[in-house]
């Protein structure tokens, strides 16, 4: 009976013993790893050669969730980082993609470790401490400290690294990933205090704009307007940002963000570019949302007066909403006198008096009215010797006056 229960004893420590062995392996590789470290003359390929062996840690069940894991390829990734750029002070050139790849992989290791390092404190019997104020477990944490720090003083180099992937070699994903962690640290409550003073919303408005134009060129248009946001947020409102902003809405097909875009851009910038109110304008037609699209004209009027865009469309907004042309005239006049060479107004108020003139039953009387379009439909031809509809409205005054002359020089 006691041989059998030794055997039982030794089958049970034989079970342990093998039941452990991969977690004991796993063990044995972090600290290879480390000793690795160690050495004093690790290169590039050495680095590359120690974050190779810990790969297995970061996936195998008895390892991947230990923040250790984690810290020590995060360690690895950013020591290979320095030495890329320790190579650039001796003038040797690195090479910029991988060096620029390397320290993006070296944060994405380092935020995953902070994630696994807090852990609940345990007193000496193995329990669970707990926080007497909130009732909830008190943590702990071991390398939190260290990641700070590191990440940290590469802080600036997230933004070299985008401008590498930007424009030395182009790969728009990896510039927008650097350039996003770049700005967003700086609103990360473990890193704000001590970025403070190191970086101002001007130049995170910036970036976020440059982040912005590389998820626009790799046609991630969602992206990029998200970008572009923050950018204005920070800030940053130069008319680029609204520009874009508004390319990418239109790719997105989604009008509440054009509107809402077009409408900030507009009270910025709605004096020296009426394209705002067009584009407003347009959206409103498109849609028949004509009342929406009168109080946008009234307010761009009440707001730049001078402006004779804002006259004409008001002009063109009343003639499609009533279908007639009569109600559009004292906007069409105040456009020309406002501008006489606008040529969309020219063109606008011709048509007025044409379609005036050709209610006229009496030849006298047309031609009358007639001649008053002329001055103005000419001028639109002459500038825009492609406009079909002043052709054609030129060549019925010119029959009307037996100006064969001037009919011939029409063409067809």
């Amino acid at each position: 009976m006691k041989n059998h229960n030794l055997l039982a004893g030794l089958g049970l420590l034989l079970f342990v013993s093998l039941a452990s062995e991969p977690a004991l392996a796993q063990r044995r590789l972090l600290d290879e790893v480390k000793q690795d470290l160690n050495a004093l003359t690790l290169g590039v390929d050495n680095y590359q050669n120690a974050l190779n062996k810990l790969k297995p840690a970061l996936s195998n069940d008895e390892t991947k969730n230990e923040a250790e894991a984690w810290f020590l390829a995060g360690k690895i990734a950013f020591a290979k980082y320095d030495k890329y750029r320790s190579l650039q002070t001796i003038g040797t050139k690195p090479d910029e993609k991988a060096m620029g790849s390397i320290i993006l992989e070296g944060y994405d290791y380092m935020t995953t470790a902070l994630k696994l390092d807090s852990v609940p404190e345990k007193d000496k019997k193995g329990k669970v401490k707990i926080n007497k104020s909130t009732g909830l477990p008190r943590m702990k944490t071991k390398y939190s400290k260290d990641i700070h720090k590191i990440v940290l003083s590469h802080y600036n180099d997230y933004k070299l690294v985008g401008r590498i992937f930007y424009s030395s070699i182009p790969d728009f994903p990896k510039a927008y990933k650097a350039w996003n962690i770049y700005t967003s640290m700086p609103d990360m409550p473990c890193f704000a205090t001590a970025l403070r003073q190191q970086v101002t919303d001007s130049v995170i408005g910036e970036y976020r704009f440059y982040q912005g134009i590389v998820a626009k060129m790799d046609e991630k248009y969602g992206d990029a307007l998200n970008s572009f946001f923050k950018a204005i947020d920070k800030g940053y409102t130069k008319k680029d940002v609204f520009d874009y902003a508004i390319s990418c809405a239109e790719h997105e097909h989604n009008d509440s963000v054009l509107v809402d875009v077009v409408s900030q851009a507009y009270r910025y910038y709605g004096k020296t570019d009426s394209q705002y109110i067009r584009i407003l304008f347009n959206y409103a037609m498109n849609n028949k949302k004509y009342d929406i699209a009168i109080s946008i004209l009234d307010q761009a009027i009440a707001d730049y007066p001078d402006n004779a865009e804002y006259y004409d469309l008001k002009g063109v907004l009343l003639e499609h909403q009533s279908g007639s042309i009569d109600s559009s005239f004292e906007y069409f006049k105040k456009a020309v006198e406002l501008a006489p060479d606008f040529i969309k107004a020219n063109f606008d108020l011709g048509r007025y008096y044409y379609n005036v003139a050709l209610r006229e039953t009496d030849t006298p009387k047309l031609r009358e009215k007639l001649a008053i379009a002329l001055p103005y439909l000419e001028k639109v031809y002459a500038a825009e010797p492609g406009n079909r509809a002043a052709k054609d409205a030129l060549r019925i005054i010119y029959y009307n006056f037996n100006d064969a002359a001037k009919m011939e020089a029409l063409g067809e």
